[in-house]
This record gives C-alpha cells, sequence and structure tokens, in this order.
C-alpha cells in the first residue's frame, strides 16, 4: 500500500480537531476543495471512511482511531526537524502566549522582567481572554501556549491539546473594605449571611457545584460576562462579593483594599492548566518562558496558600517583602 502524505494526515488532523473543512482550511492557508481532496485520496489509500459527511463532520470509529496515531506523529517529526538544526535555533523572533486575567495579573510582568534580561531579542505577545477563546488560539496556532482554567477542558474543549496542571491556588470570597468579615482568616461560605455574589459566567459551574455541595445559601446572583478587573470595583464600594483565585488577589492581601477571606472546610482549589498544542512540541524559548512563569508563581501563591490553611498574617515571616508582587 502507498503510504500516505504528511500533508494528506495534517490536513486530516485540522479536520479533526476543528470538525469543518471550512475552518480547517482557514487554519491550514488552504482553500476548502484542497482540504477535502487531501483527506479523500487519504481515505482512498487506507481503504476506510475517516468522517461521516451528512449534516456535520464527524469522525468515523476509524477515524478517532486514525487520529490519535497521527497527532503523535506530526509531533515526532516536528521534533525530529527540530533536533536536526537545534544548535542553529536563534533566539530571535515572537513568543506568542495567552493568560486568563488570573495569570497575568499577578505573574505575567515578573517572569517578563526576567525573560526579557535572557533573551533581549525575542519579542513577547500576551494575549487575555477566557480558557475556551485562548485554547481555541492554541489549537489553530495562532498562540505557541496558554495558561487556562479548568473550566474550558470539562466542557469538552481539549481535543487537539497537550493539557497538563500547571499550579493550584485556594480562592478566597473578596468583599469591600468595609466588610463585617475578619479580613485574612479562613471562612465557612455557609455561615455568611445575606450573600450577594457576582459569578464569572465562565467558572460558574464550578462554583455553583461548590455551593450546592456545601448547601451555601445565595440572596442574589449576578452572572458577569466580561473580566473580574471591572467586577472587583463593583465589590469594593457595595455589598457585593465575588469568589476570586488567590493569584489574581495576591497583591490585594497587601494592600488592603478588599476584605479577603479564604474559603475553608474545604478549601476550593483553582487548577490552572497549561495548554499547548498536541501537534507540535514546544520550542526552547516557549519552555524556558514557562519555567520563569512556573518560579513566579510559586513564589506569589505562597502567602494565600499559607493563608488558605490557616496561618496568621502576623505570624507569617515579613510575606509581602518577598512573596508577593510589588507596585
Amino acid at each position: 500500500m502507498k503510504l500516505p502524505k504528511l500533508m494528506h494526515i495534517r490536513m486530516f488532523v485540522a479536520v479533526y480537531e476543528e470538525g469543518s473543512f471550512t475552518v480547517a482550511a482557514s487554519r491550514e492557508g488552504l482553500g476548502q476543495s484542497g482540504v477535502s481532496a487531501h483527506v479523500r485520496q487519504l481515505e482512498a489509500q487506507l481503504g476506510v471512511q475517516l468522517f461521516f459527511r451528512d449534516r456535520a463532520i464527524v469522525p468515523t470509529p476509524a477515524g478517532h482511531a486514525y487520529y490519535q496515531q497521527c497527532v503523535q506523529l506530526l509531533r515526532l517529526h516536528e521534533s525530529a526537524s527540530n533536533a536536526v538544526g537545534r544548535r542553529a535555533e536563534p533566539a530571535v523572533g515572537t513568543l506568542r502566549m495567552g493568560m486568563i486575567p488570573t495569570m497575568s495579573r499577578s505573574v505575567f510582568s515578573r517572569a517578563l522582567r526576567a525573560f526579557e534580561i535572557a533573551y533581549p531579542n525575542v519579542s513577547v505577545q500576551l494575549t487575555e481572554g477566557t480558557g475556551a477563546v485562548l485554547a481555541t488560539s492554541v489549537r489553530r496556532g495562532m498562540l505557541d501556549f496558554a495558561i487556562t482554567q479548568r473550566m474550558f477542558y470539562d466542557a469538552g474543549g481539549g481535543s487537539g491539546l497537550g493539557i497538563s496542571v500547571f499550579t493550584r491556588t485556594p480562592a478566597f470570597l473578596v468583599s469591600s473594605p468595609n466588610s463585617d468579615l475578619p479580613h485574612c482568616e479562613p471562612i465557612r461560605l455557609n455561615k455568611v449571611k445575606d450573600l450577594h455574589l457576582v459569578l464569572p459566567v465562565g467558572r460558574r459551574p464550578l462554583l455553583e457545584k461548590y455551593l450546592i455541595d456545601h448547601n451555601v445559601q445565595v440572596v442574589e446572583r449576578i452572572n458577569w460576562f466580561e473580566s473580574m478587573l471591572g467586577a472587583m470595583d463593583l465589590v469594593r464600594t457595595s455589598h457585593w462579593t465575588a469568589i476570586i483565585s488567590g493569584l489574581f488577589i495576591a497583591d490585594d492581601l497587601r494592600r488592603r483594599r478588599f476584605t479577603l477571606n479564604p474559603l475553608a472546610d474545604p478549601i476550593l482549589w483553582d487548577e490552572m492548566l497549561l495548554v499547548e498544542p498536541a501537534r507540535i512540541p514546544l520550542s526552547t524559548i516557549a519552555q524556558n518562558f514557562i519555567e520563569l512563569l512556573r518560579q513566579a508563581t510559586e513564589e506569589i501563591n505562597e502567602i494565600p496558600i499559607r493563608i488558605a490553611h490557616g496561618e496568621q498574617v502576623n505570624s507569617l515571616n515579613h510575606p509581602f517583602k518577598s512573596a508577593l508582587p510589588h507596585e
């Protein structure tokens, strides 16, 4: 049997991941008819149908099985190509990354300062957005990698992506600085009276599950569709509250612009995910930036974690001088 061409395999993977010949063609920079022809030639060579094409493009059982092998093949091919030219790999170019506001607000600037010293000739482009949008951009090759929260993957957005846990951070109840709650002390959310809660739409399933599982009564809800930065201003000046990742509010622990209380019994953990294309290995430059992000995240996340486990702020050894970002 004649071996399939690498181009045929690439087009098949694109159609599988995008669920559309039109979107796959846009992603690969070809016409729709060209992508369709590549896939049909591949099916003819293999002697199997890879997609059902009735009302929607749906992989057949053979298509599902073949896809898993094809992704590994493309990744190995890219790794082999990189290995040939690794010595000559220049530390120049553009690194494109995506982050949810939780990461871009607290961690990005610290990692970027260290990266600019090591790679002065590499331009960094940051895209801030929701997890689902960033994941789609990674899959389509518009971003080299992204840091997101888990909720998009739980909704089935993981096709064509390599996904791993980047870090975990505890969630805090955020209320106005005039709140009656004791700042930085762990609280049981079901003991809070007159709870008016702002819920970010992307994370709402996770938060609603926590509320239901632990019998938390909410007087009123607002579904917030945009960045939680805007919601924070509402919380700071009113009776509304929000549940926010510890990384996102780490600097506010020092500046006391809000009353911040980690959720206890149990702690609610937010998982941050590293998202990369399944078919393309990360470049050395991207790996190095991710390592700097890990270091910055670990430093900044230390104090929210310790507070969430019940340590008193006054007992911490100068926490806000070393572990938190500074203005």
